[in-house]
């Protein structure tokens, strides 16, 4: 089994890319995916919590499904960012993923452009989200809000024992980085470098 774990901000194309790959992947697999509404909408209102028992039991849950490839949409780094954590609490749970062949996909958005995309996103996304943006402020505080996020994250991701590689999806370049992942589905895992 392999495990892809998606982190970035709102707006980065996670979505885009993983439905991408579950395309790209089936049927020469079993592809599982486990969307925000798995991963992250149950956990979102106990903002400062860690929820390592929530998390242990998603993936314990994944595993047992056995799948050739289960794809997450967030995991515990979002979790850790909202919570004012580093990842030294993870650090089973990475142990534990690191048995199953995880690693960390980060898709990351040029600062200058995050503002432009929540802006784009409320033409596109779903109600909730033009609610969000309606309830949260200006587009400008949420920009700076999501620009600090994915600052934190990436702080967090240095800490990571899993291996990881950054994506820019700046230029909404979502094929390309599509590619790019499939090929890293049949390469070892390493640690590895920043892919700009």
């Amino acid at each position: 089994m392999q495990i892809l774990i998606f982190e970035g901000i709102a707006t980065s194309g996670k979505s885009t890319v993983i439905g991408n790959l579950e395309k790209a992947l089936q049927p020469d697999k079993k592809v599982r995916v486990a969307y925000e509404d798995e991963t992250h909408v149950p956990i979102m209102e106990a903002r400062a919590e860690l929820h390592l028992e929530f998390f242990k039991h998603l993936i314990n849950k994944i595993v047992s499904e056995k799948a050739d490839i289960a794809i997450l949409d967030r995991l515990y780094m979002t979790q850790a960012y909202r919570a004012k954590s580093n990842l030294g609490p993870y650090k089973e749970l990475e142990e534990y993923l690191g048995q199953h062949n995880a690693r960390t996909i980060f898709l990351k958005v040029d600062e200058g452009g995050i503002a432009e995309r929540i802006r784009k996103a409320t033409l596109h996304r779903d109600p909730e989200w033009s609610e969000y943006v309606k309830t949260h402020g200006q587009e400008e505080q949420i920009a700076s809000y999501y620009i600090e996020q994915q600052r934190g994250q990436l702080e967090l991701l240095e800490q990571s024992k899993l291996p990881y590689k950054i994506f820019d999806t700046t230029l909404h370049d979502y094929d390309a980085v599509t590619k790019e992942i499939l090929g890293l589905t049949k390469m070892p895992l390493k640690r590895e470098a920043k892919c700009t």
